[in-house]
């Protein structure tokens, strides 16, 4: 079912955006969705079902609770990993102690 989710994904945005918001590679989801990835998918399956499960929302702790789109949570994630301890303003301060805990994105 999680591999079916993939693919749909992967047909409708492209390999390399939902590679993004997985927070893999694209290699990987490429091999994965072929059937040739040579590690385990536990990991990746795991990820798909967070990320994609509730109609491709996540329910975004960094934001009280509020549902967000995949390509949203991958993006500000990303943003505060980049901007780490240096960021000034508190709330992005905030998103970044609580994205970079999040059990979505680890």
């Amino acid at each position: 079912m999680w591999l079916d989710i993939l693919r749909k994904e992967v047909e409708a945005k492209g390999p390399k955006q939902v590679a993004k918001e997985l927070g893999v590679s694209r290699s990987t989801v490429d091999l994965v969705c072929q059937g040739k990835y040579p590690a385990s998918t536990a990991r990746i399956e795991e990820r798909v079902q967070n990320i994609y499960g509730e109609n491709g929302l996540i329910r975004c702790p960094a934001m009280d609770g509020d549902m967000i789109a995949a390509d949203l949570c991958a993006d500000r994630w990303n943003k505060a990993k980049r901007i780490g301890m240096r960021a000034s303003n508190p709330e992005t301060l905030r998103l970044y102690k609580t994205c970079l805990s999040c059990s979505i994105r680890r």
